[in-house]
This record gives C-alpha cells, sequence and structure tokens, in this order.
C-alpha cells in the first residue's frame, strides 16, 4: 500500500516530501488539503488524523508525522535503500540534523514570508520578510563555506535529506 500524504502543491514542506519521494522512487497517495487561504483545518476527517491540521502529513500504516523534517527523517530511515539520505557517518549525520533544524526553524520564515505575500496569510514572525532575509544571509554564509572547503552538497559528499529540506525555501522564493 503506498504512502498517504497529506498534501498542499504550493506549500514549501510538501513540496520537499513530494521531491524527497520522486528521487527515492517512493509511491505516495496524494490527498489534497485545502489550506489557503487556511480554510483546510476544518475538515473533520483530517482533523481527525492530524488535530493540528497541518500540512504536510504523512500517514505509513499507523504511524501518522506531521512535520516535514520528522517525514523527511523517516523516509530516509525505512524507504532509502542506499542508506545514503541520512547518513550513518557521525559528522555527515550530525550536519544533516542541524540543516533539518535550520530548515524547521530559521528559514522556515522564507515560506512565511512568501505566503503573507501572496495570501496575505498571518505570520508567526513580526516581520516575515526580514526574517526571510536573515535566515537567506546565514544560508548563503554556510553554503559559501561549504563551498570553499570542497562541499557540493550541504552535509556530506552527496546529496542528503538537508539538501532536500532547504531546496524549496530556495526555489519558491518569489
Amino acid at each position: 500500500m503506498p504512502l498517504r500524504l497529506h498534501n498542499h502543491d504550493l506549500l514549501a514542506d510538501a513540496y520537499a516530501v513530494r521531491l524527497f519521494c520522486a528521487l527515492i522512487g517512493v509511491e505516495l497517495d496524494l490527498v489534497t488539503v485545502a489550506m489557503l487561504p487556511g480554510e483546510g483545518g476544518r475538515d473533520p476527517a483530517f482533523r481527525a488524523i492530524n488535530p493540528e491540521a497541518t500540512v504536510p502529513t504523512l500517514v505509513d500504516g499507523d504511524v501518522v508525522l506531521t512535520r516535514s523534517t520528522a517525514i523527511l527523517a523517516h523516509l530516509a530511515l525505512t524507504r532509502d535503500s542506499s542508506g545514503t539520505w541520512l547518513p550513518a557517518e557521525p559528522a555527515a549525520r550530525a550536519l544533516t540534523l542541524d540543516w533539518l533544524a535550520f530548515a524547521a526553524g530559521p528559514l522556515a520564515a522564507a515560506e512565511e514570508a512568501r505566503l503573507a505575500s501572496v495570501f496575505g496569510r498571518p505570520s508567526i514572525f513580526a516581520d516575515p520578510a526580514a526574517a526571510a532575509r536573515a535566515a537567506f544571509r546565514v544560508l548563503e554564509g554556510r553554503l559559501g563555506r561549504r563551498r570553499a572547503g570542497g562541499h557540493a552538497f550541504l552535509a556530506a559528499d552527496h546529496a542528503t535529506i538537508a539538501d532536500v529540506a532547504v531546496f524549496p525555501a530556495v526555489a519558491l522564493v518569489a
């Protein structure tokens, strides 16, 4: 049975999950949740699965995950036949987890700024555009140091879920 992803095509976190599944060849049963401009959380069937009504939400049998970084880690641990997307080597794994925290924390401001601009959605940030600019400065600095050290990817010598988690925030900048 394919994994079920409660999804909205315009949300960066859902994009990251769909992208990762495409990269590792995992089939998803997509269920669109009408999230924008904030009406999707009213569906009782979806709230029964995820009371917070956050998207993306992954259902994998009895496992229900409601945060994209946790979903990416779960998929890397359970569906990545190469075993490389969440590295086993301690330093690379720690860097991957650090980038996941950055994607879910400061870099989330980019998505907040985009949704505020496009849909007028209220943000958890007082000034999401300023917070996004600050996050992009941090990202640019960290990427520059990695590149100067001869590394083409964020956390290892190959792509990891860190690269997937960070990519949508950059790709969807309006």
